[in-house]
C-alpha cells in the first residue's frame, strides 16, 4: 500500500464520517418545528421519531437523505479514489461506509449525539448487495409479522434486527450456490469474498454501535 493509497484512504474515511455527521432528522425538525428532535418522543434523531413528531412525509425525506449519506461517499470513493475492482478498493469503500454509520451515531456537528444508523446502513448495504438486502428485509418483516407480537418495538427495532442479521447470511449462502447477473453490476449471489466479508463487517459494526438498544429490545 503506497503513501498515495494511505492518503486516499484517509480522505475516504473523512468523507464518510463527515457525510454521516449531517443529521437530517435534526435539521428537518429544526426547520419545521424549531425544535430539537433529541428532545421529542423517544429522543432518537431517526426516521421513526420524525414520523411520530414531525410527520410521515418529512420522515420519508429524512430516511432517503440518511440512506444517501451512506451510499454516496462509497460511490465517490469507487469513482474517484479507488476505481479498480480490488480487495483494497473494497476494504476502503466499506471503511468509508462504516465511517458514515459512525458519523450518524456520533455526529461531530451535533455534539456526538446521533441515532442508530439503520437508514445509513441500508445505504451501505445497497452499495454491495442490493438484492440480498431487499430479500432479507422482506424475510425479516415476515418473521416479525409471524412471531413478534404485542411489543412496542415490533417494526421500529425488530425488523432492523432481523435484516441486519439476515443480510450477511443471505450474502454468504447465495454467493456459495448462486451467481445470476441481473443489471449492470447488480447480481443475485456471485459476490467476491471481500464483498462477503464487507457485508459481515457492516452487520457486526452496526450491532456493536447499538448494543444498548439491542439489549433493551431483547430484554423480557
Amino acid at each position: 500500500m503506497s503513501v498515495a493509497d494511505v492518503l486516499k484512504a484517509a480522505a475516504a474515511l473523512a468523507l464518510g464520517y463527515l457525510s454521516g455527521s449531517v443529521s437530517y432528522a435534526i435539521l428537518v425538525t429544526r426547520l419545521v418545528l424549531r425544535r430539537d428532535i433529541r428532545e421529542l418522543g423517544n429522543k432518537n434523531p431517526g426516521t421513526a421519531n420524525v414520523a411520530r413528531n414531525v410527520g410521515k412525509g418529512w420522515a420519508a425525506v429524512v430516511f432517503f437523505a440518511d440512506l444517501l449519506k451512506g451510499f454516496l461517499p462509497m460511490l465517490l470513493v469507487r469513482l474517484l479514489l479507488f476505481p479498480a475492482d480490488t480487495a483494497l478498493a473494497t476494504f476502503v469503500t466499506v471503511a468509508a461506509g462504516l465511517a458514515a454509520i459512525t458519523g450518524h451515531c456520533k455526529p461531530v456537528f451535533f455534539g456526538f449525539r446521533g441515532g442508530g444508523g439503520i437508514a445509513t446502513a441500508i445505504g451501505v448495504y445497497l452499495f454491495f448487495v442490493p438484492v440480498e438486502l431487499f430479500a432479507s428485509m422482506l424475510v425479516g418483516f415476515g418473521l416479525v409479522m409471524l412471531f413478534v407480537k404485542s411489543t412496542r418495538y415490533r417494526f421500529g427495532r425488530w425488523t432492523p434486527i432481523m435484516f441486519v442479521a439476515l443480510t450477511p447470511l443471505a450474502t454468504l449462502a447465495l454467493s456459495l450456490w448462486v451467481d445470476i447477473p441481473l443489471i449492470a453490476s447488480v447480481s443475485l449471489g456471485g459476490h467476491s469474498w471481500p464483498v462477503v466479508a464487507a457485508v459481515f463487517a457492516i452487520s457486526i459494526f452496526l450491532i456493536l454501535m447499538n448494543l444498548r438498544v439491542l439489549r433493551e429490545t431483547l430484554a423480557p
